[in-house]
């Protein structure tokens, strides 16, 4: 018996240790990539909001067909070969004629001329160029882009970026896993928080049941990001060396189940409005965006993509033949034929970013994302606290944390400043979004390095975190003009919900500081009674 209980323990001290380091030795970088992923679930609603827009649907509501053959006359043919076309979030519609060719970086990229249309259908710019260039160029993605990369890439360059996230994926799940392993009483666990004698709840007990309801999901969204990292930065180039030689473009044409060889022969295509109307009827709602390959040949197609409708969780994609306007197939998202391995990958997006549902889902993920944040955070500060006690060098990590923990939201809400500023000074929102990010995190650093008392620290940058969170609101309101008398009228939801959540955010950062004051003056009033004494006698 004693020796199975010497057992018993070993394994726990083993599982505690595992869960410990798993979190610690990539703790602060998991962190950002929790948070800026919970930022990156609401993506497309921080677009709409940063451009103070809202979807026109104007694959609906414009004369596709119309636009595309003016368009054609005045591109050259050897672009004709895919044309994609989607709305942005300026109320315009992108047309990007392309072919395929390998950029400077070694990798094979879309390469053409760059269109963006006005509903009435005119012209607005016309670039040349490389997509990965021209998306990353696009002042009307700056905010949603450079948040969405940090969560992705931290900002490193490719495929190192991948990597080390698919790497904080896995740590993410060692901890999730073994944080599950080490509750005997799982259900317990789930609803008890004991209180101190001050009244205060236990961190380490708010730490279990945060981390206990959030641990189906935190091992849910390690795997899938991991899969993301991993198969973009490892598995797809060496699927394209075993299999094809190192032929990338085979290896697309595979993917995406498209023959390499197809008649050129000239064919006027048949009304691409009226095959984008019949598969929106099909599906009960609007395309995210439309392919056409060969436009003008015998081998054109339209292919029309969808974000899960109601009900559902995958991928759609409507195939036509654009030569005659006939309804082919539901194609699968890989391949040709429907496959499990197609079926899975056509899950595994809608489930890490929470699109199934549309803006309910998204909330619930939003949720559960600042969840598993509170974990991170309180793991390490439980963490600093314990060693704290025994060796003062430690107290490196607890300003450490707390320069983290509340920098990097202030760092995020400094580069939506800096989108609105530089929008209404007319400078480029595509430098000056990151840079803002930069400013901040310089000026939280030296605020972290000259003010020493750590618990005035948290409260300048959470005091900081609430005004920014009030003002931005207000910033983009004198930025765009757009009221939320103007945001009801034209039913701009994405707008109202992201404005109510920096409100939120912003009363919640001064209720904490309010809080922490109390607690301040509290203690101050216990370690100086002389000072109560005279309080109570005025």
């Amino acid at each position: 018996m004693a020796e199975n209980a010497s057992n018993i323990r070993s394994k726990a001290k083993a599982l505690l240790s595992l869960h410990s380091w798993s979190g610690i030795v990539l703790g602060m970088l998991l962190y950002a990539v929790i948070f800026t992923g919970t930022v990156a679930v609401i993506a497309d609603e921080i677009g709409e909001w940063s451009n103070s827009n809202y979807p026109k649907n104007l694959l609906m509501t414009t004369d596709v067909n119309e636009t595309m053959n003016h368009l054609a006359e005045i591109t050259p043919d050897e672009y004709l070969d895919e044309i994609s076309v989607y709305e942005n979030d300026r109320q315009q519609l992108v047309y990007f004629f392309h072919t395929h060719k390998l950029n400077p970086s070694g990798d094979m990229d879309e390469f053409g001329f760059q269109y963006k249309v006005s509903p009435e259908g005119e012209i607005i710019t016309q670039q040349q160029g490389f997509g990965s260039d021209l998306f990353a160029q696009d002042d009307t993605y700056a905010l949603s882009r450079f948040l969405v990369s940090i969560h992705t890439e931290l900002h490193i360059p490719s495929p190192w970026g991948l990597i080390l996230t698919g790497i904080l994926g896995l740590a993410m799940l060692i901890a999730s896993v073994s944080g599950f392993m080490m509750h005997r009483h799982l259900f317990t666990d789930m609803f008890s928080i004991r209180k101190q004698r001050d009244g205060k709840s236990l961190k380490r007990d708010s730490h279990t049941v945060a981390g206990t309801w959030s641990i189906p999901f935190a091992i849910l969204l390690a795997f899938t990001g991991s899969f993301f990292s991993f198969s973009d930065s490892f598995g797809l180039p060496a699927m394209g060396i075993v299999a094809f030689g190192g032929d990338q473009e085979a290896l697309m044409h595979t993917l995406v189940g498209e023959q390499q060889h197809k008649s050129e022969v000239p064919k006027d295509s048949a009304n691409l409005t009226l095959m984008i109307a019949d598969a929106a009827k099909r599906q009960s709602t609007v395309p995210a965006f439309i392919s056409i390959s060969h436009f003008a040949t015998e081998s054109a197609s339209l292919l029309t993509f969808f974000m899960p409708n109601e009900g559902e969780v995958g991928f759609e994609q409507l195939v036509y033949d654009a030569t005659n306007g006939d309804f082919i197939e539901y194609k699968p998202l890989v391949g040709t034929v429907p496959s499990a391995g197609s079926a899975i990958l056509s899950l595994i997006y809608p489930i890490h970013y929470g699109t199934f549902a549309g803006l309910f889902s998204k909330i619930i993920w939003v949720g559960l994302g600042i969840a598993t944040c509170y974990v991170t955070i309180t793991g390490l500060q439980l963490y600093a606290h314990r060693n704290e006690k025994g060796e003062q060098h430690w107290r490196w990590f607890s300003r450490l944390c707390t320069w983290g923990f509340l920098g990097l939201p202030l760092c995020s809400l400094s580069s939506a400043s800096g989108f609105f500023i530089s929008e209404n000074l007319a400078l480029n929102q595509s430098v000056w979004t990151p840079l803002s990010f930069l400013i901040a995190a310089a000026v939280v650093t030296i605020l972290t390095l000259a003010i020493k008392n750590i618990a005035l620290l948290s409260n300048v940058l959470l005091a900081s975190n609430g005004l920014f969170c009030l003002l931005l609101p207000f910033i983009r309101f004198f930025s765009s003009g757009v009221s939320w008398i103007d945001a009801i009228q034209y039913h701009m939801v994405s707008m109202m919900f992201i404005e109510c959540m920096l409100l939120a955010c912003s009363a919640l950062c001064f209720y904490r500081l309010y809080k922490s004051v109390q607690m301040t003056k509290k203690d101050t009033v216990i370690d100086n009674p002389t000072l109560s004494t005279q309080e109570a006698a005025q």
